[in-house]
């Protein structure tokens, strides 16, 4: 966990257990600046007084059947997709608040499609039955469902269909495909981004004034700054921070600068080191700062990746992994007003979920 959970700031825990945070007045080894800052640190994260949560998954094996084949035994369990067994059960909009919750309270959600549609054959009924669910759990305020981009003459219809579910903002068609890791490939093939038929499909979702989730692995970043700008009114947002790969931070923040320079693109920073067990608090910090500097305070997201991020960031709890992006930010010295945007306030604006 981080410094600002830990609250012993490089003294003896044994020193004054009582107040963990007390002995940095007596401690030799802390000097002024960095105990102030600290104890800053401590007082600024209660100015957090709600998050709001940009990528969920409430999902069950009842309505997403492929959860079902994860399970040991299961069709899928010897794949890539067999890591998920562990969450391969119920989780609810309950279930994500008492998690969030630990940190601060979570204010509002939105749903990220999660394969639904596999189960039905019919990409609406994945809207329907999550609008039902905020109709009476209250989450998710936001869905994210998808649509058959890659067939243009499908798309319109699905998208219109989308559309008559009020908490409807957009649909996500995964792009991530690796030339030499398959175990990272969430879609078919690598050549979407400029497939004729794909960008028409694209172009359906900029038509109607949607949401395009982004997800790609980091080595598709570059393409996919040159695939955004050819819809400059679409909003995009890119999903897990572009999936950076442990020891190639140069490479990911390159792609991630050329990215941002699209400025219908924002940044949703979770999932960090998903392919390579998990980035400790340490080891994330950097990927966090990097996206923000990048994106700027105005188009970044924190994003908790429930319950994926169980088994892909299992660092700690939900709580910790919340807890590494605020001293992150803290730590770099960014004002609450920042703080307050990139766990709250973008997300509302950019899901429109006022």
């Amino acid at each position: 966990s981080n410094h600002v959970a830990n609250g012993h700031l490089g003294c003896s825990k044994a020193a004054h257990p009582a107040d963990p945070g007390l002995p940095a007045l007596f401690c030799r080894r802390s000097s002024l600046p960095v105990m102030l800052r600290r104890l800053s640190s401590a007082r600024s994260s209660k100015s957090i007084t709600g998050v709001v949560d940009p990528h969920v998954h409430y999902w069950g094996p009842e309505t997403h059947a492929w959860l079902k084949e994860v399970v040991p035994g299961g069709a899928a369990h010897d794949t890539p997709y067999g890591r998920f067994a562990p969450v391969a059960k119920p989780y609810t909009p309950k279930m994500h608040s008492d998690n969030l919750s630990a940190f601060a309270p979570l204010e509002k959600s939105v749903y990220i499609q999660a394969n639904m549609h596999a189960t039905t054959g019919a990409p609406v009924a994945e809207t329907a039955y999550m609008q039902g669910l905020a109709d009476v759990t209250g989450h998710p305020h936001g869905i994210i469902a998808w649509a058959p981009l890659d067939k243009p003459e499908e798309a319109g219809p699905v998208l219109d269909q989308h559309m008559k579910f009020k908490n409807f903002r957009g649909v996500r068609f995964m792009l991530d495909f690796h030339p030499t890791r398959s175990e990272l490939n969430q879609t078919d093939r690598g050549d979407y981004m400029s497939d004729k038929k794909f960008l028409k499909g694209t172009g359906l979702v900029e038509e109607r004034g949607l949401i395009f989730e982004l997800q790609v692995c980091q080595v598709q970043l570059s393409e996919a700054a040159e695939f955004v700008a050819k819809f400059p009114k679409m909003q995009c947002v890119l999903n897990h921070a572009g999936f950076p790969l442990k020891g190639e931070f140069d490479a990911w923040k390159a792609g991630i600068v050329k990215l941002a320079a699209n400025p219908n693109v924002a940044c949703k920073i979770g999932g960090l080191g998903a392919y390579d067990g998990g980035f400790d608090a340490d080891t994330a910090k950097p990927f966090i700062l990097a996206c923000i500097d990048a994106f700027g305070v105005d188009r970044c997201m924190f994003s908790s990746n429930l319950p994926v991020d169980i088994v892909d960031w299992p660092q700690g709890s939900p709580k910790d992994r919340w807890a590494t992006y605020l001293s992150a930010m803290q730590d770099a010295g960014y004002d609450k007003a920042s703080i307050a945007k990139c766990f709250h306030d973008n997300a509302i604006k950019i899901y429109r979920l006022d």
